[in-house]
Parts: structure tokens; sequence; C-alpha cells
């Protein structure tokens, strides 16, 4: 009885962990295939989150073009993933720039009279 139960409390120690193992080493393959089948033209995202298109592609090493024109050298294991279809509207510029979203005005584009930052105002705090 005591066997068996040493033997259970060890499965359930040991079974979780094990699988978990498991399962990483089949990411970590998936992983590794990915980045050794990246091309030239491939969109992708780094580690560090940064988005941008293979320009170079060597044995360990690519070149991502990050911006027009900007392009840095790193690593193939910094490639986390390709880009999705919703990686690339967020990268393309789809979205509005701070400060262009629909009912944004500028606080120097206020009609001063309407302005509350200035000491001459009576709610501001200088003034109570």
């Amino acid at each position: 009885m005591d066997l068996l139960l040493l033997l259970l409390v060890i499965a359930v120690f040991i079974l979780p962990s094990f699988l978990m193992m498991r399962s990483q080493r089949r990411r970590q393959a998936e992983l590794q295939t990915m980045q050794s089948a990246l091309g030239a033209g491939d969109r992708v995202v780094t580690v560090a989150g940064i988005h941008g298109t293979i320009v170079t592609a060597r044995e360990t090493q690519v070149e991502v073009e990050i911006a027009p024109g900007v392009v840095v050298t790193m690593d193939r294991i910094a490639i986390m993933r390709q880009a999705t279809p919703e990686d690339l509207g967020a990268v393309t510029g789809t979205t509005p720039a701070p400060g262009e979203q629909i009912g944004y005005q500028h606080p120097e584009q206020q009609h001063p009279e309407n302005r509350t930052d200035y000491p001459d105002f009576p709610d501001h705090p200088e003034n109570r």
C-alpha cells in the first residue's frame, strides 16, 4: 500500500513536468523549422516586437528592413514569428497617428478664451 501511494505521488509530480517538456520540445522544433524556412521578402516579428521585412537571409543571420532605408542585422533566433495580416494593418499606417484622431484639437489651436491653463483664469490653482 505504501509503495502504491509513493508511486502515485511521484506520478502526480513527474507526469505534468514530463508532458510540459514534451510540448516545449515540439514547440521549439516548430520554431526552428519556421526560422530556417525564412527568406527574402518575408514579413516577420522579432522577439523584441519589431516588425519588418527580411531583405537578406544567411545561414545564421538575417537583415531586416524595419523602416524605409533602415536595415538591421540580427540572428535568426531573434525572429519570433511571421507577421499576420492583423500585424500588417498596424505596420502600414492604417491607424491614425497621435493627434489625427477625430475630434482632437491641439492645445495651441484652442481659442484663448477657452483655455484654463494660464494663471489669469479664475479657477486656476494659483488663484484659489
